[in-house]
């Protein structure tokens, strides 16, 4: 029974894992709205107020990316937990810097990226859908305004644990170890690139946020890339977590009044080849690191 998953081979542990992350999702939005109403009163609830919707977001990540993988992995794998989630060993400094700081050279091609992807349109026909596709981006776009735009120091640390560090450490347990380790498997061959890039597309898709697809893929499969190479899931929660960070804290600086303006030269096609160029040698530096970490 504990071997189910491997029994079953890969559509049948993606369909377990589909009915838990089912399951689990409308728990957590029970829970959420139940505690929600206990914690904060109706009226809150009903009005939406932010307090609310953090609670909620709060409970949702857990429901939805924390707690599927770690139940498939306690229940079907030998061995330790931590050990099975990929998590046993703490970061080491040298890489953990390494992975922190390709997270950062990437910004210039994630940027450009992004502008690409927006400037997306579909043809006349779908025209509907497109609509309902920059709906949802504009939707996305607010709640979030409506999280990070104070100049609360207070709510700024909230921030920082509810939107940066939570869907971190959920996201990459799930799709990181969840979906590419345990679902698509085999990190020590060409397989396991593959499993980085599907893992980091199915990552992108079901944020539902197709104007912003293309950067959170590239994201997605940096991350994947530093968990192949490392085989600890620490280094790409902590990078995941530095670049949810960035973005809450220029929200929230702006929010104080400063005005954050990227140089024109950040968005040209030359700055984002030269930031892949080196993103790409800052993993082939991770890659050398972990060879000589493995003799010792």
């Amino acid at each position: 029974m504990r071997n189910i998953f491997f029994k079953l081979g890969f559509w049948g542990r993606g369909f377990v894992l589909l009915c838990l992350t089912v399951f689990l999702l409308l728990a957590a939005i029970v829970i959420g709205e139940l505690t929600a109403v206990f914690i904060y009163g109706r009226d809150a609830v009903a009005h939406s107020d932010v307090e609310v919707m953090l609670w909620l977001q709060s409970i949702m990540a857990i429901g939805l990316f924390l707690l599927p993988p770690v139940l498939m992995i306690k229940l079907c794998c030998e061995g330790s937990l931590w050990s099975n989630m990929m998590a046993a060993r703490p970061p080491k400094m040298l890489p953990l810097l390494v992975c922190v700081g390709a997270i950062i050279v990437s910004a210039p091609l994630v940027s450009w990226l992004e502008d690409i992807n927006l400037r997306m349109t579909l043809p006349e026909c779908m025209q509907p859908v497109e609509n309902w596709m920059r709906a949802r981006e504009d939707a996305a776009a607010e709640l979030v305004g409506r999280f990070t735009n104070t100049p609360d120091t207070l709510r700024y640390v909230v921030n920082i644990l509810v939107l940066a560090l939570l869907p971190a450490l959920c996201e990459e347990m799930y799709f990181r170890v969840g979906v590419q380790t345990r679902l698509f498997g085999d990190k020590s061959s060409i397989r396991g690139y593959w499993a980085v890039v599907l893992t980091a597309a199915l990552f992108s898709a079901l944020h539902l946020q197709f104007y912003g697809f293309l950067p959170r893929m590239v994201l997605g499969a940096l991350l994947g890339v530093m968990l192949l190479i490392t085989g600890n899931v620490w280094y790409s929660v902590l990078a995941h977590f530095v670049n949810n960070m960035i973005a809450v804290t220029i929200a929230y600086i702006e929010a104080r009044g400063v005005e954050l303006s990227q140089p024109q030269w950040m968005e040209s096609w030359w700055m984002a080849l030269l930031s892949g160029a080196v993103t790409v040698g800052m993993m082939l530096l991770l890659s050398n690191i972990e060879k000589k970490e493995k003799k010792f």
